[in-house]
């Protein structure tokens, strides 16, 4: 679990040390006071990725020329320091006082997921954030997966590149060839790991909406295809656009109510409470195996929920198990959690509560 993290510089924090629950911890604060800078700056220890910005130099707090995230990490191994720092233009991450080339290495012993008023999006926008998700889950039950995302990302830049720099077709099939290679490891990864999340998912689902809720995979090439076979039809078209039109990069979900696609009936709130299940059922998933929990990060749940959907979503986040970091603007959004320790912030400041 997170033990503690120190801040410095990030944001609206000029300077915070908080000391976490094992269970649960609430963060409670007017709107603008500092509580989702803090769930960023643990969210961007974990994934080198801040929540709302594009570059990094716009988390540097005002007048600043640096910032500092420090974290204490209780794993199998004993407490573990993980910490980056941005300064200078330039990104430095350290664990256990050693330098490490990918943040995956954070990532393995820290493990945080992240439900804010924006997950609505998860159903509602583009497939990148569903495939990132799905991919985060995969990450943390499959070993082999991150080598071979990491070969067929490279695989793909590269026939991509060719495309725009007219290479001849010897070269476009060589890559072709580490696409499929790599490509069909990834899929059959992502493919195992949803067929074990659909059923909790559908469980999780149905508690909050009342209603059956499922979702289905799809690989990003045709389910009657091998992908060398797509990667080859479709090379013409490929040609002309000058990028991959097929493949694992293309992965998507689809989220059904009965026979419906979701995104074109539920509203804003089911659709929140949707993505919450998915989350809440990859946490669920990842706790029967792995050693370490999942630090679940819930910023403002009461927000787009009225009293009874908001009900339902805290007594599922509450009977999941992680190590949970809330925030609410009132004692209303802590209702029904385990929350042992609190905080409040006010302009950037975090005061313990008895």
């Amino acid at each position: 679990m997170l033990a503690t993290i120190d801040i410095e510089n990030f944001r609206c924090i000029e300077s915070a040390h908080l000391e976490f629950d094992a269970r649960g911890t609430g963060i409670l604060g007017r709107n603008a006071s500092g509580k989702t800078s803090l769930l960023e700056a643990i969210f961007f220890l974990g994934h080198a990725r801040s929540l709302r910005a594009n570059t990094r130099e716009k988390l540097v707090r005002r007048g600043q020329s640096f910032f500092r995230i420090v974290g204490q990490v209780e794993t199998p191994r004993g407490v573990l320091t993980a910490g980056t720092e941005f300064t200078g233009g330039r990104s430095r991450t350290r664990l256990a006082g050693q330098g490490i080339s990918s943040i995956s290495e954070i990532a393995e012993i820290l493990p945080i997921q992240l439900i804010d008023p924006s997950v609505h999006k998860l159903v509602e926008e583009g497939s990148a954030r569903r495939r990132r998700l799905l991919d985060w889950g995969v990450f943390h039950v499959e070993q082999n997966f991150l080598a071979a995302w990491r070969r067929y990302q490279r695989a793909l830049l590269q026939r991509n590149a060719a495309f725009r720099s007219g290479q001849t077709l010897a070269v476009i099939s060589a890559w072709e060839a580490e696409l499929v290679e790599c490509g069909e490891i990834v899929d059959r990864h992502r493919s195992a790991y949803a067929a074990q999340l659909k059923p909790v998912f559908e469980e999780t689902a149905e508690r909050l909406l009342d209603e059956p809720v499922t979702f289905e995979y799809r690989r990003g090439w045709s389910k009657d295809e091998t992908l060398a076979d797509e990667l080859i039809a479709k090379r013409p078209r490929d040609l002309q656009l000058r990028t991959t039109t097929v493949g694992p990069h293309r992965a998507d979900l689809t989220f059904r109510m009965g026979e419906t696609v979701a995104r074109d009936r539920v509203s804003r709130g089911q659709q929140k409470l949707m993505a919450c299940a998915f989350i809440l059922s990859q946490v669920r998933l990842r706790a029967v195996t792995a050693t370490m929990p999942t630090c679940l990060l819930l910023d403002d749940p009461a927000a787009e929920l009225d009293v009874d959907n908001l009900g339902k979503l805290l007594k599922a986040v509450d009977s999941v198990p992680s190590q949970l970091i809330v925030t609410s603007v009132s004692d209303a959004g802590l209702q029904g959690i385990n929350v042992v320790r609190r905080f409040h912030v006010e302009q950037g400041k975090f005061t313990p509560m008895l």
